[in-house]
């Protein structure tokens, strides 16, 4: 009952963005490879150089995408409101303690012109 071949099921379950990342890692390595070796094919570099190129630009694409769709999807349930009005109330509890702070170093100014000095 079991796949024979796992790993066609492992592909077929990866994201696009997935297993783009995957052969652009795989191409580096390639590439990496051929630049290193004695014998250097100026040919096989250019056509790893451009493919890589490619799929890398392909992949921030993507990426971008992926990124504005979640942000999307997070505003549509409203989950960025709720991180903002967290981020709120930290800025407010902040702004309190400041606040606390800072009146409680004018009180102690203004007390200290109302101090005279004592005349002998």
């Amino acid at each position: 009952m079991g796949y024979k071949n796992e790993k066609n099921v492992v592909d077929f379950c990866e994201s696009k963005t997935e297993s783009l990342s995957n052969w652009v890692r795989q191409v580096k390595n390639k590439s990496i490879n051929a630049k290193t070796k004695r014998k250097r094919d100026l040919r096989i570099i250019a056509i790893l150089s451009n493919s890589l190129t490619r799929a890398e630009s392909e992949l921030v694409t993507k990426q971008r995408e992926r990124a504005r769709k979640w942000a999307q999807m997070q505003a549509d349930l409203g989950l960025c409101n709720k991180e903002e009005e967290f981020a709120k109330e930290q800025r407010e509890k902040i702004d309190n303690l400041w606040k606390n702070d800072l009146s409680g170093l004018d009180s102690f100014f203004k007390e200290l012109d109302n101090v005279k000095p004592l005349v002998k």
